[in-house]
Parts: structure tokens; sequence; C-alpha cells
């Protein structure tokens, strides 16, 4: 054993006593008051020596005053030690609790959080097909109008409904149409695929389509023919093989709309206009500023 280390270690205890009970703490006093008393009587050695006095009955009487007045005292200062201990020992409990208790606030918020979103996407969400509702689609579509009259990108706006939907619901039940509904959603979704927009049932067998930045007529053209070829393929519901062809109207961006309504009027007219045929139908403004249709 390294006496050095010993005694460090000693010392070390002596100046950072462990008081975690009431046992500790007597210990502590007791100890203390026996080095006290060692001192005191290597002091009366020291002092019969030098003045040749009875060392033994100095030395009883130094032992006892030391006594009297080292042992309450230590035991004093171990009690405070052992409660200051204590003290600590519960802050430490208290703030385990409280952080364990901010991160149960931490994570309920973050519930909370995710549920709003979670509620905010059903509220702009068609329950059935999953895709944007018409509240979001009147909004988005009011914003897009009303960034490309202040100079922001064209854009362009595509109706579609089925033709024989009603046959469909009619004969093979509703449970069936709202397949076809479902479908067609799909459908949507993956002809956009990449493209700068978004899909959105407006109620019934209608649903229509924003695309930003569309600045190629021809190419938005070819995307709603595509589109249209797509939706006329048959879907297939419990075995039956169910066909509901759509009709597409395209409404173009123009300053010559006066407001975003009036552009989905002439696109909506444009829709009835070519419906049932194979034709996709534009929405735009004759020469003489009042509305017209143009295939």
């Amino acid at each position: 054993m390294d006496p050095r280390g010993f005694l460090t270690r000693w010392v070390r205890e002596r100046m950072q006593p462990k008081t975690a009970s009431g046992t500790d703490a007597l210990r502590l006093a007791i100890g203390s008051t026996l080095i006290v008393l060692s001192i005191i009587a290597l002091g009366e050695l020291a002092i019969s020596t030098l003045t040749g006095t009875n060392l033994w009955l100095d030395l009883a009487r130094g032992m006892f005053i030391g006594t009297l007045i080292a042992f309450p005292t230590f035991l004093y200062n171990a009690m405070v030690l052992r409660q200051n201990v204590i003290l600590q020992r519960k802050f430490r409990s208290a703030y385990r609790v409280a952080t364990r208790n901010a991160e149960d606030i931490i994570s309920k918020n973050q519930e909370l959080e995710a549920a709003q979103m979670r509620l905010a996407e059903l509220a702009n969400s068609d329950f059935l097909t999953g895709l944007a509702n018409r509240r979001r689609f009147e909004q988005s579509f009011a914003n897009a109008f009303g960034a490309a009259g202040l100079g922001g990108s064209p854009f362009t706006l595509v109706l579609l409904d089925l033709d024989n939907f009603k046959q469909v619901n009619d004969v093979h039940g509703h449970d069936a149409g709202d397949a076809v509904l479902q479908h067609v959603a799909v459908r949507i979704r993956k002809a956009i695929g990449d493209r700068a927009g978004f899909g959105a049932r407006l109620g019934g067998d209608e649903f229509a389509i924003l695309l930003w930045e569309t600045f190629d007529g021809a190419e938005v053209a070819a995307f709603a023919a595509e589109l249209q070829d797509t939706l006329a393929l048959p879907h297939v519901y419990h075995g039956k093989t169910l066909v509901a062809r759509s009709s597409i109207s395209l409404g173009f961006y123009s300053a010559a709309f006066s407001s975003a309504s009036e552009m989905f009027v002439a696109t909506d007219k444009a829709l009835m206009s070519y419906k049932h045929s194979d034709e996709i139908g534009i929405a735009c403004i004759g020469t003489d500023d009042g509305l017209s249709l143009a295939s």
C-alpha cells in the first residue's frame, strides 16, 4: 500500500466527509474529536515537559476540556453536513423529475403539432381520394391568379369530369363508383408526377389540376391528351370491368381574364362544350374581350 496515497485519501475524506446517514455523522464526530484530543495530548505533553508539572493531571484536564468543546461542535457540524447532503439529494431528485417532465412536455407538444398538421391536412384534403379538396383548390387558384397578374409565372387550369359516372353508380352501385373515383385520383397523381402542381377533387366526378410555370402551351396540351387517354383505360372492381371516360378542358392564364372566377367559368364552359368528345376544350378570350371558346 502506498503510504502517500493512503494519507491523501484520508485527508480528502476528512475534508469532504460522506455523511449520508446518522451513523456517518456520529462516526465523523467521534473521529474528529479523537484527532483533536490527540493534538491536545501532544500539546499537554510538551507543556508538562517544559514546565515540570504533572503530566497525567494536565493530560486528563486537557482531554476533558477538549472533549467538552470538540465533540458537540463536530457533532453539530456533522449533522449540518448531513442535512446538506440530504438537500442535495432531494435537489438532484427534483431535477431529474423536472427533466422528465420537461421531456414529456416537449414530446406532448410535438405530438400536438403533428396532430394539428394532420388536422390541417385533413381540412384541405378530399376524404375519399386524398386529393386536395375544393377549399384548398379555390385558395390556391386565387393565389396563383393574383401572383400571375403581378408578373409571376403563368399557370394552367385543367378541369375534367367523367362522362358516364352516373351510369357506373346506377348499374354497379356507389361502392363501385367510389372505387372508380379513387382509381382516377391515383392516375391523376401519376400523370402529374414531378411537375409543379397538384390535383383536386371539386365534388362528385369533377376534378381539377393546377400546373405552375406553364410557358409552353403545346406541352400542356400534350399532357392533357395523355391524361385523357390514361383515364379512358378501364377500371377493374371485384372482377368487374368499368369504363369511365373523361372530358378535359384547359384554361391558360391570360391577363385578358379579369378575375380567377372569370377564368374558371371560361374553362368550365369549354369543358361542357366538348363533353363526350375526344377533343380537349381550351378556354380563351376573344378579340372583343368577351368570353369565347376555341378548340
